[in-house]
């Protein structure tokens, strides 16, 4: 697993620091979702496992032979599981009972925990001990994408790696090398944070299309096309967590442009535009609506979040149609 352009100097820094004192025992990479965090991760786990001392994992040795088989002894993935999207207790003392035996392969056993922010408070618990007194030498690399999330607890037994997008043209440049056009790459980062991995499944996923269907569902309800049953039906056969995220970036983009930020720094421009006119929301009821959202994209990125999704869909619809007849009253007052 290679390290992407923009992390060349994060990782050159890490060789350096590893060679003249050694690494922590726990790293916490943090960063945006799509920038590379999991691929630097496993670059770092395959490296500390290498048995030659170079600047690189070496590719050739048995260590590395394995780690290329996906069967390195001396390796953990630790991540949620069989749909769940909690790490839970048994999958923490799993970690806990691999770091409590010696290296088979390699002079050291390595981690990879993601994301951390979806532990439960006994999984998070369950760790603590190891973060605070690691078993022999060993090395656990965690990535978060939300570090407000993270426990203090966890947070202050890590040391923080922080991870940076690349450049716009960086990253323009880079979804070009993968084959597309610069007017494609250029809207695929917009819709996803300027995060070119992010940008890249976007695109191979074919999500431009799939959001169109969720804009034309959003926008049928708001004109009064379909019954409201049908929307929320509509949202529900679909990935909650994509849908909530994706519904919470055009609340965004249209209380944005009600304090009159420009068309060209707004994610799904024509859509708003063709939803309503923003000049005449109510910002009061947007901003409700919005925090609505965010707490329930919060609970699900966090993991947690058992809601029944049809009750909840057709709440956000009526909340929506609210603020778009208020809308509809302000442009004829």
């Amino acid at each position: 697993m290679s390290v992407q352009p923009w992390h060349q100097s994060v990782w050159h820094e890490l060789v350096r620091r590893q060679q003249s004192g050694g690494l922590p025992h726990a790293l916490l990479l943090t960063g945006l979702e799509g920038i590379g965090k999991h691929q630097l991760a496993l670059h770092v786990a395959q490296w500390l496992l290498c048995l030659r001392d170079e600047a690189e994992p070496c590719g050739q040795c048995h260590s590395c032979q394995l780690w290329a088989a996906g069967t390195h002894p001396d390796f953990m993935l630790c991540q949620p599981e069989d749909g769940s999207r909690q790490i839970r207790i048994d999958a923490i003392r799993k970690v806990n009972d691999f770091l409590a035996q010696t290296p088979q392969i390699s002079r050291c056993q390595v981690v990879s925990l993601r994301p951390v922010e979806v532990m439960n408070t006994n999984a998070a618990n369950a760790l603590l001990k190891t973060l605070e007194e690691p078993p022999g030498e060993s090395f656990l690399l965690l990535e978060t994408e939300r570090f407000g999330s993270v426990l203090p607890t966890i947070r202050s037994r890590c040391q923080r790696l922080q991870l940076s997008p690349p450049g716009q043209a960086e990253a323009l440049s880079w979804l070009q090398q993968q084959g597309f056009s610069a007017e494609v790459a250029e809207q695929a980062l917009r819709m996803n944070h300027q995060a070119p991995l992010k940008a890249l499944d976007w695109l191979t996923r074919e999500q431009s299309s799939q959001q169109q269907k969720w804009f034309e569902l959003l926008r049928q309800w708001s004109q009064g096309q379909i019954p409201l049953q049908a929307a929320a039906e509509g949202w529900n056969k679909l990935e909650f967590q994509d849908v909530t995220s994706w519904f919470y970036s055009i609340l965004s983009d249209c209380l944005k442009a009600k304090l009159g930020v420009g068309p060209e720094q707004l994610v799904f421009t024509d859509q708003v535009f063709q939803l309503l006119p923003c000049a005449t929301l109510n910002p009061a009821k947007l901003i409700t609506l919005q925090h609505k959202v965010q707490a329930v994209l919060g609970q699900l990125l966090s993991g947690g979040g058992n809601y029944n999704k049809q009750l909840l869909l057709e709440s956000l619809l009526l909340d929506w149609q609210q603020i778009v007849q208020d809308s509809h009253r302000g442009e004829h007052a």
